[in-house]
């Protein structure tokens, strides 16, 4: 499985259009978690086509990197997204 984690700009809609770029491409979001700091914030999903999230995100000029879970990666591994988990009183396990 394939994680993308993005950055969204702090804009009403810019959620709404990223999700409906990959719908119009007929990608399903299998996963998802969202953490929002003032301003800043960061979203990491995994979708039903690693190779179509690529190609919306391209196309809307969204810069992301990619993970690879079987490859080990954790939630919990990206510090931004454990901070904002912690600060809430959450974590992974």
């Amino acid at each position: 499985m394939i994680w993308f984690t993005v950055e969204l700009s702090d804009k009403p809609g810019s959620l709404a259009k990223m999700a409906a770029a990959l719908g119009d491409s007929g990608i399903n979001i299998s996963a998802i978690v969202g953490i929002a700091e003032d301003t800043d914030g960061a979203l990491m999903l995994a979708t039903s086509d690693a190779e179509g999230t690529r190609k919306a995100f391209t196309a809307l000029g969204l810069a992301f990197d990619e993970h690879n879970a079987e490859e080990g990666l954790e939630i919990a591994n990206n510090p931004r997204v454990a901070r904002g988990l912690a600060d809430r009183g959450l974590g992974v396990g």
